[in-house]
């Protein structure tokens, strides 16, 4: 049986227990990717709210999602809300020091950064937090060289949060959102796509979107290929820098790709605990098409780090979070969480390897984790959830060393016990599996 929407929605990439459906109006390895060893020896180390103007049940969507993610209930009126005349606080922007890797998405002429600050977090379900503090953090992270932001329509006050930031102009930084298609797909159309891309512009304070990720929830409406080229025809006529996907199926990347769809990136979970695009052959196929992939979820909102080493799985206290609570589920498709540990200890042990072997003195399990996914074909970048500035250093060591293969086998070995998640992309969340 196929999941509700709210499920779907749940589970989407940055989506959370409290989100917004866009805006929407009634109609009628790559190959430039830089050789790891090689850049990091060269680098030495290395928002208005959408509104609803169509039929979405959205308080019947709000309370299903809040169901699956465990929330007691969900606010008829949003806490994040912000005043479209509030002013962003004054900046002084710098530019930014490139403490961090950038590569090139596929083909195309777009350079990101190779950890990306992303902002699901802002869309509800990880806590009340302030928004000149969240553009704060935006610019610690950025001058620190992590001088990417990813976001969506869906989320929220995200958009609109980090067009503040954005309208700071600060130099080299990429903003990336997502076009997320749920409901009363087969009635999608030119003049819905267009109004609502040159919405996004709006919040983001861009005259053209650097990279739009395109999700939708139903294969079996099958126009995601037509709306794909409508996206296509917005980057002709320069509203969008390139096309992405995000968290599709190898096949129908494949569909989009062979109808003309230019294609340069594709964003999904993929970690130790996560290695369906690695099990589909999605890796392999961007590789021999130019296609980036973004990995979310490689530290698994915290699991894969010292913290639940030695230790029983999160506590129901502990998953208080959208994050915590889809990664625990993670984790437990992985297998039991006598492999997690088996893991855990395995990363340790060569988080222990690198320190001691100079490549990093500081190294832990949660670098380990995302150098493993940073060296898997065909991954540009890594995507961490920002919540405060409390992880920046540590984010930064990651692209300061690289593993041994004897490393990677050795962890390879255990994934290779793994009993999930099965299937390709997505499949599980969209019920397909």
């Amino acid at each position: 049986m196929k999941l509700s929407i709210g499920i779907i929605a749940t589970f989407l990439v940055g989506h959370s227990s409290s989100f917004v459906l866009p805006e929407t109006v009634t109609s009628s390895r790559p190959n430039n990717l830089i050789p790891l060893r090689q850049s990091s020896a060269a680098e030495n180390i290395e928002r208005d709210f959408v509104n609803l103007s169509r039929r979405d049940a959205i308080s019947s969507t709000l309370k299903t999602a809040a169901i699956i993610t465990g929330s007691a209930s969900v606010a008829t009126s949003n806490p994040l809300a912000v005043n479209a005349e509030e002013s962003a606080p004054a900046l002084a922007l710098a530019p930014a020091v490139p403490k961090v890797p950038t590569v090139t998405l596929g083909k195309s002429s777009l350079s990101v950064s190779r950890t990306i600050q992303g902002y699901w977090q802002l869309a509800g379900g990880h806590g009340k937090y302030n928004q000149e503090e969240a553009i704060t953090n935006m610019k610690a992270h950025y001058d620190a060289g992590i001088t990417t932001l990813d976001t969506a329509d869906i989320y929220g006050p995200s958009e609109f949060i980090v067009g503040k930031f954005m309208k700071q102009k600060p130099e080299n930084a990429v903003v990336c959102t997502k076009f997320c298609c749920f409901k009363f797909l087969d009635e999608i159309d030119r003049a819905e796509v267009k109004t609502r891309i040159q919405k996004a512009c709006e919040r983001l304070q861009v005259e053209k979107i650097p990279l739009v990720q395109f999700f939708w929830s139903n294969y079996d409406i099958k126009k995601y290929v037509d709306v794909a080229l409508m996206l296509t025809e917005l980057k002709e006529e320069g509203l969008i820098g390139e096309i992405g996907a995000t968290n599709f199926d190898l096949k129908r990347l494949q569909e989009m790709k062979n109808a003309g769809v230019p294609l340069v990136s594709h964003q999904v979970q993929l970690s130790c605990l996560d290695q369906r695009p690695v099990q589909s052959g999605m890796v392999d196929w961007c590789a021999e098409n130019d296609v980036s992939l973004i990995a979310f979820g490689t530290v698994g909102s915290g699991i894969l780090s010292e913290k639940y080493l030695g230790r029983g799985p999160p506590t129901q206290e502990e998953k208080n979070t959208a994050s915590m609570r889809m990664y625990s589920k993670t984790a437990e498709r992985f297998g039991n969480w006598k492999l997690v540990q088996e893991l855990l200890q395995t990363m340790d042990t060569i988080a222990g390897e690198v320190r001691s072997s100079g490549r990093c003195v500081d190294a832990n399990i949660a670098n380990v984790a995302q150098r493993y996914v940073l060296e898997t074909k065909s991954v540009a970048s890594v995507l961490i959830g920002v919540r405060n500035r409390n992880h920046i250093a540590e984010n930064i060591r990651t692209h300061t060393f690289v593993l041994t293969g004897a490393e990677r086998d050795v962890i390879s070995a255990i994934l290779a016990k793994r009993k999930g998640p099965p299937g390709d992309v997505w499949d599980l969340e969209r019920g397909y599996v």
